[in-house]
């Protein structure tokens, strides 16, 4: 299976999301992780792990044709560029089983997720579905007033979705997907990206 991580809005969990989806698969087949970001964020974060090292491997988008034929029985995952160009978005849109696309629910972000959608339509794509993050504990309804809004427009969207929490900056600290980090929420962190994982990988 082919998973690429995309959004035109940058700060959006993207980054966090492909490694921690990588991470899930990793525990069904063999995964690997493409980082396809201008500035390297995958591989930034796996090489802070001081020999913890990531259960799967990580590489830039320049050695995908070089690694990618090892992983026909198991998993990619591709970690892409903020605000990529048309040309760009449409190739990796329809170069996947599915596009995961990270939504914060704010503002600013959701004025991002809207574009993005719409390209999605201009492109005719409906292999995609929107995974809310960061989203901020109640009694803030800012989660469920955008999950209301997608699921009003008929927009899929994963039942799971990613709590703002202090135990994901750990683990990009540390080098290391959130369930090995010391921290009383790391359980609850990977647990909502396991339910993720689990919504793609039985439907």
């Amino acid at each position: 299976m082919i998973i690429t991580v995309a959004s035109y809005k940058g700060g959006v969990g993207k980054t966090t999301t492909a490694i921690h989806l990588a991470a899930y698969f990793q525990r069904l087949a063999p995964t690997l992780l493409i980082d396809g970001d201008i500035i390297r964020a995958s591989t930034k974060w796996s090489r802070r792990s001081n020999g913890k090292g990531f259960p799967f491997k990580v590489v830039d988008e320049s050695q995908t044709a070089k690694y990618a034929r090892e992983y026909i029985n198991g998993h990619i995952i591709i970690d892409t560029e903020a605000n990529p160009s048309n040309t760009d978005f449409r190739q990796v849109a329809e170069g996947c089983d599915l596009l995961v696309i990270p939504a914060v629910p704010e503002t600013t972000a959701t004025d991002g997720l809207t574009y993005t959608l719409e390209k999605l339509y201009e492109i005719g794509n409906d292999r995609y579905r929107v995974l809310l993050t960061k989203v901020p504990p109640k009694p803030r309804t800012d989660g469920a007033q955008l999950r209301a809004m997608l699921v009003q427009n008929d927009i899929p969207v994963f039942t799971a979705e990613i709590p703002n929490l202090v135990a994901f900056d750990k683990a990009s600290a540390e080098g290391v997907p959130v369930y090995a980090v010391d921290d009383i929420r790391a359980k609850r962190a990977w647990e909502a990206y396991e339910s993720a994982g689990k919504e793609i990988a039985h439907g």
